[in-house]
């Protein structure tokens, strides 16, 4: 015999209380424990994502740092517009490794930058140095080729410094090897011309967080611990199938870290490499003749892998011997050789760093709480970067650009 309804639906609410009660409990627990995954990132309709104006928060996944985006979307203080009066402006485009969340925004290279360019650039003249990050995480060259024309100029900036990062960016740039539906690319077509595919505007995950229920979605996002810690669970699988699809066209027996591709270290030998490449070159040519336009200075900063400034020679040595290669700087060298054909100053800083990294016995790259040798910079990998990129920076100023 059924029970009767009184007690079904008195059993009914006892439950619900019960997780309610549960899951406010679970939520002041990790707020005590100070666990948090915010999201730093929205839509955006030109390069697929971007930074949350006024998003802020703890990052711990990977060193530790409190974050704060600006109100116009950028991880650095806020910088008026236009430009005041007395002050020389560097714009620095790239991805995670230039938007540099592992580290305090005092610790890292951009802003080590000002200071070192201070106290011994003359082409400084007495102005007050201000570095402007417009790095984004995820980004390859397309989309901060993008963020050139749509963020950039606003600015006025006195130099444009692009931070390319062969590890990915080669790859980002290419949809067969990326197979990542959610980003910007660009093709080249007759006589090298670039041709937009913004087609990622169409797809079922890009217009679902432009959505109104998509909007309030992501704003519980950012009030819940318990939503973020179950976002941040997806977001880790969804790296692991990302880095799955992309390994599929790697090759080489040396597998490296998640996200990177080994086939970077040497010429490209499949029609995919030869084209991301190419359509990389493009884009970094396509920066200089803008930049050139408005007269603006403009360079490229080729920084490195955790492998290519692993500070035991012997670690080295061995991975470029599975993979049947030299050395591990056929990236930065083919950049040098094609800024040095275009007219672009290009700064390697590979080499440079390995040999601080092997004098010192330090690593540049990773953290206790992730991997030492592995993923972004740290403290000690952006304060050696900074001292490194000051001559040049410095002498990119000074150069008058040709139109």
């Amino acid at each position: 015999m059924s029970a009767p309804r009184p007690r079904r639906a008195a059993r009914l609410v006892l439950l619900l209380v019960s997780t309610g009660l549960s899951l406010l409990i679970a939520e002041v627990a990790l707020r005590v424990a100070e666990v948090s995954n915010p999201n730093f990132y929205q839509p955006d309709v030109w390069r697929g994502w971007a930074l949350r104006p006024g998003a802020e928060g703890w990052q711990r996944k990977e060193g530790e740092a409190w974050v704060h985006v600006n109100r116009r979307g950028l991880r650095d203080e806020e910088h008026a517009v236009p430009k005041p009066a007395g002050e020389l402006r560097i714009a620095f485009l790239g991805d995670s490794c230039t938007e540099a969340i592992q580290v305090p925004a005092e610790a890292t290279f951009w802003a080590r930058l000002e200071k070192e360019l201070a106290a011994s650039c003359p082409a400084v003249a007495g102005r007050r140095v201000q570095s402007l990050n417009f790095g984004v995480s995820g980004y390859g060259t397309a989309q901060e080729l993008l963020t050139l024309r749509h963020a950039v100029w606003d600015y006025q900036p006195d130099a444009v410094v692009l931070a390319f990062y062969s590890g990915n960016d080669v790859r980002n740039n290419e949809r067969p090897l990326e197979q990542d539906p959610g980003r910007p690319y660009f093709t080249l077509g007759p006589a090298a011309a670039l041709t937009l595919d913004a087609s990622f505007r169409e797809t079922g995950g890009y217009r679902l967080r432009r959505s109104l229920p998509g909007r309030l979605l992501y704003g519980m996002f950012n009030r819940s611990r318990l939503m973020q810690l179950g976002k941040q669970g997806k977001t880790a699988v969804d790296g692991w199938v990302g880095a799955w699809k992309a390994r599929k066209q790697e090759k080489g027996a040396a597998l490296q870290e998640l996200g990177l591709d080994n086939a970077v270290y040497e010429p490209p030998d499949t029609p995919e490499w030869r084209d991301a490449w190419a359509v990389t070159e493009a884009m970094v040519k396509a920066m200089r003749d803008e930049s050139a336009a408005r007269h603006v200075p403009f360079g490229v900063a080729s920084l490195t892998t955790g492998m290519q400034v692993h500070p035991d020679p012997a670690v080295r040595q061995a991975f470029a011997r599975k993979l049947g290669v030299p050395d591990l700087f056929y990236p930065d060298d083919r950049m040098r050789d094609f800024g040095a054909a275009q007219g672009i100053p290009v700064l390697t800083l590979g080499r440079p760093l390995r040999v601080y990294a092997e004098r010192s016995q330090v690593f540049l790259h990773g953290f206790p709480n992730a991997e030492l040798g592995e993923g972004h910079w740290n403290e000690r990998g952006h304060a050696a970067a900074a001292r490194a990129m000051a001559g040049w920076v410095c002498g990119l100023i000074r150069i008058p650009p040709k139109p």
